[in-house]
């Protein structure tokens, strides 16, 4: 007999039926019917027990529905029964959350019939505080309709190598560096086989093969495919290359006959499964910093960090671009500080005498800039490189951690502002993080820079640091 005083709720899942005026519990071990006014009542006590509640407060609810003293004896009864068929449940303590919300986890999806389970584990990847985002192999539309996966995401479904337009991300380099872990459920006996040699002619493995990030596979195929040579050879092959491999589950093989089909081994386990094995991941896993992706993030972090916890902010600017500055300044000369962030470039060229304008994405750090500022002669504009609307040219543009933290496939249309915001001749000074620097920031090269900027020419490329990281202060000047 359950204890009476004990708070009770509703299950999260019960497998009760209505007909008519009867009502069917199905419990583990046997169904239970009730008719009438027994129905009745065992739905009362249903509804109130939406939230958890004591026997007191059971009573109540039910003396309150029919304004009259409710029996006590039927009631506990009921209450027992529901509880031994684990219809009403103790109210478990709200559990800490499982993952640092939101982890940012990429589900590849190939052409397996396992992949029908695919929008289950993106709900359950979405409870556990994921930000999903879903690459499909040629053959997965086959088994999962890319609208289905793109209304539970409410992110765009890459299904090929190949970008929409030339504004686009190139699809396998922007998900393999914006995943912090890659599931690939399921892997068939195919896309393993790519993953394992290194081919990247699929989305899918190009993704694996790409991303720097934890790689989670999960086989399905027949058993015989499975035990085979070549896919168990395979199978040895990703696990030497540290991809982590979920073991297969008892399943039925899909394309036998619906009469013929027993269990065997080799099918993906469930989607809770591997659930399961993600949120152990992602536990393990230190959350990987990653910048802010457009003006509004950006924004979101200006007026909710305070300046001493940004990374890349110093009261006054490196002695290379110091330098620089000095060897350029003179009457009139005007300057444009491209994201100056608190404003430290901006202050430091007004202070030599430059006539500075100073833009940023956000309005929280233009506003700490101007405060900083004070009296200097400062022109504040909220702007977006890569959509300029600033009106140049200036003498000199800075740019003191701005392109390193673009994502690549907007350094073409950064190319083309700055081209136009510098007068021929003029300079531009751009501090960026160099190869094996940050994690975070994409390098800057030399040779990066021959091929965004043509009409410059690189003048001296000096080592210095930016956040306590590597970096370079490349002066160009434009020669056309």
């Amino acid at each position: 007999m359950a204890d009476p005083d004990l708070p009770r709720v509703r299950a999260g899942v019960v497998r009760i039926i209505d007909r008519g005026d009867t009502t069917l519990v199905i419990g583990p071990r046997l169904a239970r019917q009730f008719a009438d006014d027994s129905a009745e009542l065992l739905r009362a006590v249903l509804e109130l027990h939406a939230r958890p509640v004591t026997r007191a407060e059971l009573l109540a609810g039910l003396t309150a529905r029919v304004g009259a003293a409710f029996p006590t004896g039927p009631v506990d009864e009921l209450v027992a029964l529901l509880v031994e068929d684990g219809v009403l449940v103790t109210p478990r303590p709200a559990a800490a959350p499982a993952v640092l919300s939101p982890r940012r986890v990429v589900v590849a999806i190939t052409g397996a019939i396992a992949a029908v389970d695919a929008p289950s584990l993106i709900r359950g990847l979405h409870a556990l505080g994921c930000d999903v985002r879903v690459a499909l192999s040629g053959t997965a539309p086959r088994f999962v309709a890319v609208e289905a996966l793109e209304a539970l995401t409410h992110h765009a479904v890459w299904t090929s190598l190949w970008q929409t337009d030339a504004r686009s991300p190139v699809p396998h380099i922007d998900l393999a560096e914006w995943a912090e872990l890659v599931v690939v459920a399921p892997t068939s006996a195919t896309s393993l086989a790519r993953i394992a040699t290194g081919d990247c002619s699929d989305l899918v493995s190009a993704v694996v093969c790409a991303t720097r990030a934890p790689v989670v596979l999960v086989p399905s195929m027949n058993d015989a495919m499975y035990a085979s040579p070549a896919v168990q050879a395979n199978l040895e092959t990703v696990r030497a290359h540290g991809r982590w491999l979920v073991h297969p589950a008892l399943g039925l093989e899909m394309a036998e006959r619906p009469g013929e089909r027993r269990p065997q081994l080799g099918g993906a386990p469930p989607a809770s499964a591997v659930i399961d094995i993600v949120r152990h991941l992602l536990g393990e896993l230190a959350p990987v910093a990653r910048l802010p992706a457009d003006g509004a993030a950006w924004e979101r972090l200006w007026s909710t960090t305070p300046i001493e916890r940004l990374a890349w902010h110093a009261d006054d600017v490196e002695p290379a671009l110091a330098a620089a500055l000095d060897a350029r300044d003179g009457p009139g000369k005007t300057l444009l500080d491209l994201g100056t962030g608190a404003g430290t470039v901006a202050i430091a060229a007004a202070r030599r005498g430059f006539r500075v304008t100073a833009s940023d994405i956000a309005p929280t750090a233009l506003g700490r800039a101007r405060d900083r500022g004070g009296e200097l002669p400062i022109a504040f504009a909220l702007d977006d490189v890569t959509r300029s609307r600033l009106h140049g040219p200036f003498d000199v543009v800075v740019d003191c951690g701005l392109l390193h933290c673009l994502s690549r496939h907007l350094w073409s249309a950064y190319a083309t502002a700055v081209t136009a915001l510098v007068v021929p001749g003029g300079a531009l000074l751009m501090v960026a993080h160099t190869a094996g620097g940050s994690a975070t920031t994409h390098a800057v090269s030399v040779d990066d820079l021959a091929a965004l900027l043509p009409g410059f020419a690189l003048v001296r490329s000096t080592p210095t640091t930016l956040a306590r990281t590597a970096a370079a202060l490349h002066e160009l000047e434009r020669t056309r």
